[in-house]
């Protein structure tokens, strides 16, 4: 079932119709692992395709030692979009004469041997039962990449799949008169000699340099040949479309987990080539539109090398979206948000729940816990509906026991670049999750698995530290508790070598949170009782809210978060809330109604009997107030 979004998919659908004189902007969406992006450019593809040419390309796909090369992913961008759509009849001659180029390793032979080479597969595929074969091939080695040709789940493609897309994109070449006389045309043969780009170079040269470069590791060469093989499919696509009539929409290329590296290759090639076109003054190929949208998602790889190479991007947070975006700039960067509460309500409604409990009861507190979060959303639901005997408490706590590490591992996999679940990195965020922010996590990396440091992805991650002081996601922070405080004690990176590291390098707030997770409850009330006096009760509140920031997930019953005494002095009742501000306000597996009147009825006595102890008592009231029943 598909909820939210609604913002993003009618950014998505200003994007894709034609906009005259206009190059649309690269939309990168970038999110956490597990936030649903994948999702959404299938939702994406479902809406487009049939309207206009659309692909769903997806680079994680790529089997092979050679995957930071463009080749694959523009292969499969083109063999996907010659599937076409009712009124687009695209034929990609330069591409397919790169690709003829590129088919042999010339690099190491004589340049005049290589030459003779070059042209003779040149005239072989002039024949169609070569072309035929050779792009059946072709789809057969990257057509696992687009989705419209192999999809998810399927073993390979189908012989019969692979021949009829070749066979179709054959007869386009001859209907289009780009392959014609048995020769290529010359329109095609030369533009290799200009490449849109004002260049003066023999189309056959250039063509011999890109059979004798495309296999190099030199990462100026890869960029040259990057760029060749983009502009060929921009040119393609600009003079395959130039003359169709009331074309209503963009061909759409939707690039899934765009942080891989021949995805980023291309994406940062594309702006290259379009930017070079550009600034060619008079430049007869910029008369022509530019009939492209290209849809990417990050996990914050691909927007981070692109904040560091292009001009500053728009960027927008989903929730933020404006009715109508200026589409101006190379690049257009726009952070997911989670589900909303009522997103998450909705969800919930798709699934069978018994007749006596409503849908409210289990949405609220599933959304506590997950924020919102898609995937973990989807998985707590599913794990309730199977757990009957949870549903009458809504037992999260239970439902949680030993799968934290499970619902981590879309977070960790996302900051792998092949999306790959790395041990250290999941042991090296569950020794982080202790930590208040970023910059006190810091003080970990001694503990921290090797080779994970301060340069990982574990730290770098824009999609991971939210906010403007760096927190780590709250559903991310509360399961790596969990998973911390059932280290056994003697671990190198216990619970308690863990805070008491922490402790040693922080403030005040810092130091008692920390205490306080180390079990010292009463004595970080005593020296809270006697800042009190000295403190504005205003502040006061605030140093309490950062002491009690985080529940302590080790503290499950409500005997030991409340303490078994009644208390009779200001220390005692500081002590008290210790224990159930951070529950009431921060453990989304507290659930049970009767505990939480309970514990609000302890936090309203407290709070009201400590604001006797200064000289400005109405803000003590006041936070007394927010837990009437």
């Amino acid at each position: 079932m598909f909820v939210g979004r609604s913002s993003l998919l009618n950014l998505i659908n200003e994007m894709v119709p034609v906009a005259d004189g206009q190059t649309t902007p690269v939309l990168v969406i970038e999110g956490c692992g597990g936030s649903g992006r994948t999702r959404l450019l299938t939702k994406i593809a479902e809406e487009w395709q049939g309207k206009t040419p659309t692909v769903l390309v997806r680079p994680l796909e790529l089997d092979g030692d050679d995957d930071s090369a463009v080749r694959p992913v523009l292969a499969a961008a083109m063999l996907g979009l010659s599937v076409g759509a009712p009124g687009y009849n695209i034929s990609f001659p330069r591409v397919i004469l790169a690709h003829i180029a590129m088919q042999e390793n010339d690099a190491d032979i004589n340049p005049d041997v290589a030459l003779v080479r070059l042209r003779e597969r040149i005239n072989t595929y002039t024949d169609r039962t070569a072309l035929t074969a050779f792009l059946t091939r072709l789809v057969e080695a990257v057509g696992a990449l687009a989705g419209n040709i192999k999809f998810p789940g399927a073993a390979e493609i189908a012989p019969d799949t692979a021949r009829g897309i070749a066979e179709a994109i054959v007869m386009r070449l001859q209907r289009s008169t780009w392959l014609v006389k048995r020769t290529w045309s010359s329109q095609v043969w030369s533009w290799f000699g200009h490449q849109g780009q004002g260049l003066s170079t023999e189309p056959e040269n250039a063509l011999l340099r890109l059979a004798r470069q495309y296999r190099s590791e030199d990462a100026d060469i890869r960029r040259d040949v990057d760029d060749l093989l983009v502009a060929a499919l921009l040119a393609d696509l600009r003079y395959g479309l130039a003359n169709a009539a009331n074309r209503p929409a963009n061909v759409v290329v939707l690039l899934d987990d765009a942080d891989t590296a021949a995805a980023r290759s291309f994406v940062r090639s594309l702006i290259r080539v379009r930017r070079a076109i550009a600034d060619i003054p008079r430049n007869p190929e910029s008369a022509l539109p530019d009939p492209l949208t290209i849809v990417t998602t990050s996990g914050g790889l691909l927007a981070g090398e692109l904040a560091a190479e292009q001009p500053a991007a728009q960027h927008w947070d989903e929730t933020e979206l404006p009715g109508t975006v200026r589409l101006s700039g190379s690049w257009l960067r726009v952070s997911t948000a989670d589900l909303s509460r009522d997103n998450v309500f909705q969800l919930t409604k798709g699934f069978d729940w018994p007749d006596h409990i409503g849908t409210g009861r289990i949405a609220s507190p599933v959304y506590r816990l997950t924020r919102g979060h898609p995937q973990s959303t989807e998985f707590v639901l599913k794990r309730l509906q199977a757990q009957p005997s949870w549903l009458n408490t809504v037992d999260l706590d239970q439902l949680l026991h030993g799968v934290e590490d499970t619902l981590l591992l879309p977070f960790v996999r996302a900051l792998d670049e092949k999306r790959v679940v790395n041990p250290a990195l999941l042991t090296a965020l569950i020794t982080l999750s202790a930590a208040r922010n970023r910059q006190e996590a810091g003080a970990l990396t001694t503990l921290l698995p090797a080779p994970v440091g301060r340069d990982s992805q574990l730290f770098t991650s824009p999609t991971l530290w939210i906010g403007r002081d760096g927190r780590l996601r709250p559903l991310v922070r509360y399961l790596g508790m969990r998973a911390l405080s059932r280290r056994p004690a003697d671990d190198d990176a216990s619970w308690t070598v863990v805070f008491e590291t922490l402790r040693a390098n922080t403030d005040t707030a810092g130091r008692l949170h920390h205490d306080r997770m180390l079990g010292h409850r009463d004595q970080v009330a005593a020296e809270l009782a006697e800042l009190r006096g000295g403190m504005r009760c205003a502040d006061w509140l605030a140093l309490l809210d950062e002491v009690t920031a985080t529940v302590d997930p080790r503290e499950r019953d409500i005997d030991v978060i409340r303490g078994v005494d009644q208390p009779s002095t200001s220390v005692g009742h500081i002590a008290r809330l210790l224990g159930v501000i951070p529950a009431l306000d921060h453990d989304p597996c507290l659930t049970v109604p009767a505990d939480i009147k309970i514990l609000r009825a302890h936090a309203r006595h407290s709070f009201t009997r400590i604001a006797d102890d200064g000289d400005d008592p109405l803000p003590c009231l006041l936070r007394a107030d927010r837990y009437q029943d």
